[in-house]
């Protein structure tokens, strides 16, 4: 536990790149988000919460990839689900929310990006990929061989946090336009979402055997796990953010569900 701990204080463990890059890009999205004195549009004021959120998805984002818990996550399995979670279940829905609305629209119109991802607008196909991805993924075959090579890695992880994007868009976008979920619907899909990640989960949860070579030996780092318990923690770890996280997010849905129907009677009582 100790050299667990003692990690965390290793400065060679932290990737120093990295967080620069995202300093760089917190201060980039700061100067173009600032709140403009005496100029009345809708980009004149960006909320203090919505540039909460999206700092908050940054950090997310460099604990998951920058700090100790991506090397750490190559010697226990449970750190490596943890890293994931926090990648694919709780950054993307941040920054999504974090982007106002005009900077998404400015985004959206580059011609390229339209027609590379209109089919955003498809939540059957999004919700399909990203779950399918996932459980392709964690094929034991398949995941040791990118455990194995570190770009593979790198580029696995790339593509299942963009689609991870793809799979929150249709719940979590602030633009009305690109709404073609109803609520009911959105609350729907969140419920589908979770029962599709569920098997990958429960396979890993209850192996009574060692799934994956890449972890086939006890960590130095955390000894009193063994390899089969490191696994089925993993396994737990990722369920259990799971439902926390898509918790959130119907609880989300359904507030501001009943809040649009109270603005729309209100709206109604005024006419």
């Amino acid at each position: 536990m100790e050299k667990l701990i003692q990690a965390f204080f290793t400065s060679g463990l932290w990737n120093m790149k990295l967080n620069v890059l995202l300093l760089a890009l917190g201060v980039c999205y700061l100067v173009v988000t600032r709140n403009r004195e005496g100029v009345d549009s809708e980009e004149s004021f960006v909320k203090p919460g919505t540039k909460a959120v999206f700092m908050a998805g940054l950090t997310i984002f460099y604990l998951a990839l920058g700090s100790p818990l991506y090397e750490i996550g190559h010697e226990l399995f449970s750190i490596h689900m943890l890293q994931q979670s926090l990648l694919y279940l709780i950054m993307p829905p941040l920054i999504i929310r974090g982007i106002p609305e005009w900077i998404w629209r400015k985004i959206l119109v580059i011609q390229w990006i339209e027609k590379g991802t209109n089919w955003r607008r498809r939540p059957i196909i999004t919700l399909v990929l990203f779950n399918g991805l996932f459980s392709l993924y964690h094929i034991p075959r398949i995941f040791d061989f990118l455990m194995g090579n570190e770009l593979y890695h790198l580029f696995s992880h790339g593509v299942l946090t963009l689609a991870a994007f793809f799979m929150w868009w249709p719940v979590m976008t602030p633009l009305k336009e690109e709404s073609v979920l109803t609520p009911l619907l959105k609350l729907a899909y969140i419920a589908a979402a979770g029962m599709l990640l569920t098997p990958a989960c429960a396979l890993i949860i209850f192996a009574d055997h060692l799934l994956f070579l890449s972890f086939h030996e006890t960590s130095t780092l955390f000894p009193v796990l063994s390899p089969i318990d490191d696994q089925q923690f993993g396994g737990v770890i990722m369920k259990i953010l799971q439902e926390i996280t898509y918790g959130i997010a119907l609880g989300y849905v359904f507030f501001q569900w009943v809040r649009g129907e109270g603005q729309t009677s209100l709206e109604k009582e005024e006419s």
